[in-house]
């Protein structure tokens, strides 16, 4: 997806409700395709509404709650991946890369090789702008999955390096070990890569109560469920 689909939808919100949104997410919808989810200030909070490419509001309950919560799971999903710090970890994974090949540290060299092609391999699925949908998330869970793994041999690796510190004056080992750990902490920073799976577990929760608060804040009437659900309470 191009800038100018976002620009052209921050136009849309602008246009109809006379103020620029804050944020839009680009997301798909099996009905009407591409949709942004746009949060627009409303008072002193911020209202929320799902357009599509034309700028015309969804207006199906479900197809917005639906819409919402991939949203949300989609970016809990990339910060579990380390998606969002791809650019960081492999300059630092190439550095240890380059260290323990220097040094002779066959694991060290072997686990963090692994673990750059594992980010470099992730890298085209998070650059630039993303649309939420369930193929992404498919593409990033496999992605992350390699990740996850070469990070256990990583750590591994940094743990053996560790091991063998005397700690005594200059040991060849210790920026070795600083390398290996700094890139740890860089690929962990928005959660543990070897933990995936259940982060994105955990992430439903939240991304349906997400949900919920957007459908309650939405700046167009809402058909569907919703409808029927006040009909039933009167």
């Amino acid at each position: 997806m191009e800038l100018f689909a976002i620009e052209a939808a921050a136009a849309h919100i602008e246009e109809r409700f006379g103020r620029p949104p804050t944020a839009v997410v680009p997301a798909r919808d099996l009905r009407s395709g591409v949709v942004f989810v746009c949060a627009v200030p409303n008072g002193d909070a911020l209202g929320w509404v799902v357009i599509d490419e034309a700028g015309t509001p969804l207006e199906d309950h479900d197809a917005i709650r639906q819409t919402v919560e991939l949203t949300a799971i989609c970016e809990a999903a990339e910060e579990s991946a380390s998606a969002l710090s791809v650019d960081e970890a492999m300059p630092a994974l190439a550095d240890a890369w380059r260290m323990a090949g220097e040094l002779g540290e066959a694991e060290a060299e072997l686990a963090t090789h692994a673990a750059y092609q594992a980010v470099e391999a992730l890298q085209p699925l998070v650059t630039g702008i993303r649309v939420a949908d369930p193929t992404y998330l498919d593409q990033l869970a496999a992605a992350a999955g390699l990740v996850g793994d070469r990070f256990d041999l990583l750590k591994e690796a940094a743990g053996q390096v560790s091991a063998r510190l005397t700690g005594q004056g200059v040991d060849p080992l210790e920026p070795l070990a600083q390398s290996l750990w700094g890139a740890i902490r860089i690929l962990s920073r928005d959660g543990a890569p070897d933990r995936f799976r259940e982060a994105v577990e955990l992430a439903m929760g939240p991304a349906a109560a997400f949900a919920d608060d957007v459908v309650a804040q939405y700046l167009v009437p809402v058909t569907g469920d919703i409808a029927i659900e006040t009909e039933d309470a009167t």
